[in-house]
This record gives C-alpha cells, structure tokens and sequence, in this order.
C-alpha cells in the first residue's frame, strides 16, 4: 500500500465550485484549495436551472490544475448539494436541464398532501416531507415538463451526473439518494410506494454505490485533455456534502451533534441508525444516511444564504464591496438586545429583496429607513438560536448526553452565531476550519487504498487532520 496518496477532493455547493488537493501521509490530511469558481443557478422562462456544463468545464479545469501540483493524482471523490437531479433517455443523453429546488414546483405538490399523507411518508422512508425533496420536483415535473419526464430512462442525482460525465458509469450514491425522500434509509432501497407517488418506475435508477469502493476510471478523453496520462479512479464517497462533512468532523467519540454551516444549515447528530419515531418527526428532523451505513439525524434549516443575499444586497445599495469580516463587523454595531425572528419562515425561502423581508418582520409598521447593523445582529441572534434550538431537539430525540457540538462549513468563522448557539444550548462549540467536507471525502477515498482501515481508524486520521476553535457558553447580557 502507498504511503502517501494524492486525493482529489470536488466540493461543489450552490455559490462555489471548488477543487481541493488533499495529501494523506503520516497518519493525517493535510488539504490546499487548487481553484474555486462561482456556481449559481440561472432563470429561464420562469424556471431556475443549473449550468451543470459550466460546472463540469471547472471540474475538468481544477483537475488539470491539480495534476500539475502533485506527481500523481491517485483518485476522486466528488460532493455537492442534495436533492437536485437530471434525467437520462434510453441513449444515456439528459432529456433537459436540472432544475433548481428553489422553483415552486415542489411546494405546489406537497401542499395538495394532508398531513396524515406525509406522515406516512415519513414512516415509510426515515426522511421528513419537504417541498424540496426530489419526490416533490419529480412528480411536479410530469406537469411543467411531462416531455423530459417521459423519456427518461435513469435519474441522477447532481453528483451522480458529475461521475458519470467523468467515467460514463450510472450510479446512485446512498446519502444523496436519501435526499430523494424516494429511498428507505433502513434497508437503502428503493421505495416502489415513493416511485408511485412520484408516477415513475424502480428502473429509474442505478445501482448503488459503496463508500470506499471505485466507480470507474476517468474517461481517456478527459484525462488527454488534462494533460494526464495515467488513469485515475472516481471512488464512491458520501456525496451529499453534508453527509462528508459529517464524516470529516475531529470527533474522538462516535456520536456527536453537529452544526453544517453552508448555504443551508443542517443541524442534528451522527448515529448508529436512523431514528424513525413520531417525536423525531414532530421535531421536523430527518435521517439521511450517511458514511459506511452511519445515519446523520438532522433538520434541513436556513443557513448562510440569508446572509449570502443580504451582503450582495448591501454591496449593490453602497455600489462598492465589503469582506464578510466587515459585513459582520457591522452587526457588532448594533447595542441593543437583537431581535429573534423565524429563520424558515417562507418568507425568506427566496424573496425578492431579502432585506426587505426582514426588516417587515422587524418593523411591520413600516417607515423607517433600513438600518443594516439591526439586520446584521438579528439575522446572527436568530441563527444562532435555531441552531441551539434544533440541538435540544435532537437530544430529546436520541436520549443521549453530549458535551459539545462540532460546527462545520463556512459559517463555521462566524464568531457572532457560534457564541450565541453556545450560550443557548449551553454547550461548548467547537468550530471546525471549513475543509471538514473534503476532508470527510478525502477519508472515505483512503478506505479505497487501506480496505483494512475500520471506521474507528478513518475518524482517527479526521482527528489528527483539523484544528478546531472552542467558543465556551457565557452567560448573555
């Protein structure tokens, strides 16, 4: 076995698509970014869609970059967003292009359910009813677009369609495929209940995959235009990012809470098994599967893309930009106690002026001027409080103990939302630099060169390969 490996770590989320160099030796990882370019979905006749060509075009250039900063790249591991999809004809073409979970046209299918009808929906898969679950686009799709629906052969999901693109192998990854709301998370298979629902046939999808074992090889064709001429293996990692960054949290112990802090926030714990109770789904979380047969117990909350639209908001009222220390800097300007608000109310799903629909909330009499350091300081005082208040749910939920919490992603150098989420919760946060995701995809390739490693050994070299911040409850003022 090679004692040094050189793992390709993709990390595609909505605003970014990163490529990230990661070394294993000496018993740890360390990690480099090698490029990052924009990601963002686009409108077309009413629709949001994703330029997946533009996203492979970045891959495919990250990779060259790469090639040429190691002497050897010894195989891949691809993570993106959950829930987002494309369909393939009978002649492995995409039949149109992938829609974006922030159209309607999932809140316009679930909202014809009772809730007796998604409760049972719930029990039947372990994952909570959500207007964004790919169920809920899937079915609506036979209506906004029955053309693309009825020719498909194969479905798959986001980072399904990037290893197929580099190898020209079908297969679905099991913590992405959990997003679907379409598989049971007990047994990882396919629902023929959900299939009917959504109008489709089980043939729909692929094998799937297995953590830690190889998919394919890069395409010929790709690697020549990359400059690379030894082949290089796409190996089947947790690709929901979530699901990786979960894997690359530095926990010494098995079960743990977690915060995920990226354009949404997924906040709950890693467990032995999914926990498919009427308390689990009266809390509003959900058990997506996760690395090697794991569960994340989670609730899909808001996240940085408030803040992410309030800064480009507040760049386009100045016309000049801002640092994100500087747009948080602006909340510290604020005096007063911050005002909580609802983070996952519709409201803020996807307005127009995100400002503007917050400062309603702040002020529904109307009249004032926006004061931006009051937006600033509730918006991270009402983050901060329903990442504190999900976790006191998932404790409830699991009946265990825990004596911190680990924060991932890039909200993880918020200082203001993490202290606000300790003195909730009262629990110590432990703050993790932010490639805990290529980390967690970067450990699960090494299972693919060391089969001998047990699960126990790959969070062993998560938690010799992160440096983490503590932020210790203090009593508000």
């Amino acid at each position: 076995m090679k004692d040094v490996l050189n793992l390709l770590a993709y990390d595609v989320g909505n605003s970014a698509v990163r490529t990230i160099l990661c070394r294993y030796g000496n018993g740890a990882v360390e990690s480099r970014e090698v490029l990052v370019e924009p990601n963002g979905s686009f409108e077309e006749n009413g629709y949001l869609y994703w330029d997946m060509d533009s996203v492979f075009e970045s891959m495919k250039k990250g990779l060259a970059l790469a090639a040429k900063q190691c002497e050897r790249i010894d195989s891949v591991g691809i993570c993106t967003w959950g829930v987002d999809f494309r369909l393939l004809d009978e002649n492995g073409r995409f039949t149109a292009k992938a829609l974006c979970y922030r159209n309607s046209i999932g809140e316009e299918e679930i909202s014809a359910l009772s809730e007796a009808e998604k409760e049972e929906m719930f029990y039947r898969t372990g994952i909570l009813s959500d207007r964004i679950n790919s169920v809920f686009m899937l079915k609506g799709m036979r209506k906004h677009v029955p053309e693309a629906v009825s020719a498909a052969k194969k479905l798959l999901m986001v980072p399904d369609v990037f290893v197929y693109m580099f190898t020209g192998v079908l297969m679905n990854e099991p913590s992405e495929l959990s997003t679907t709301q379409m598989m049971d998370v007990r047994t990882l298979k396919i629902s023929e209940e959900m299939c009917a629902y959504a109008g489709v046939s089980k043939d729909l999808f692929s094998q799937i995959g297995v953590h830690g074992k190889a998919v394919g090889n890069i395409l010929p064709e790709i690697l020549a235009e990359a400059g690379i001429g030894y082949d290089i293996p796409v190996i089947c990692v947790p690709s929901h990012d979530t699901a990786s960054a979960v894997m690359g949290i530095p926990s010494p112990v098995p079960d743990y809470l977690f915060v995920s802090s990226g354009t949404w926030a997924l906040i709950g714990a890693d467990t032995d098994a999914p926990v498919i109770t009427e308390k689990t789904m009266r809390s509003k979380l959900t058990n997506e599967a996760g690395a090697f047969g794991r569960t994340t117990l989670l609730r899909n909350s808001a996240g940085m893309f408030i803040l992410q639209r309030l800064r480009a908001e507040y760049q386009e009222e100045k016309k000049e930009s801002i640092s994100w220390n500087d747009f948080t800097n602006l909340a510290r300007g604020w005096k007063n106690e911050p005002y909580v608000y609802d983070v996952n109310d519709s409201r803020f799903f996807n307005p127009v002026k995100m400002a503007d629909a917050i400062w309603k909330v702040l002020h529904p009499e109307g009249g004032a001027e926006y004061c931006w350091p009051e937006i600033l300081a509730s918006t991270y005082a009402s983050l901060g409080e329903s990442y504190a208040e999900t976790l006191k749910f998932v404790r409830e939920c699991t009946g265990k103990e825990y004596d911190r919490v680990y924060v991932v992603g890039g909200g993880s150098r918020n200082a203001i939302i993490n202290q606000r989420c300790a003195d909730s919760l009262g629990l110590p946060v432990e703050a993790c630099d932010m490639e805990c995701s290529s980390v967690g995809n970067a450990v699960v390739q090494i299972a693919h060169f060391h089969p001998e490693y047990t699960l126990t050994d790959l969070r062993e070299i998560v938690y010799r390969s992160l440096n983490v911040k503590t932020y210790t409850p203090e009593t508000l003022e």
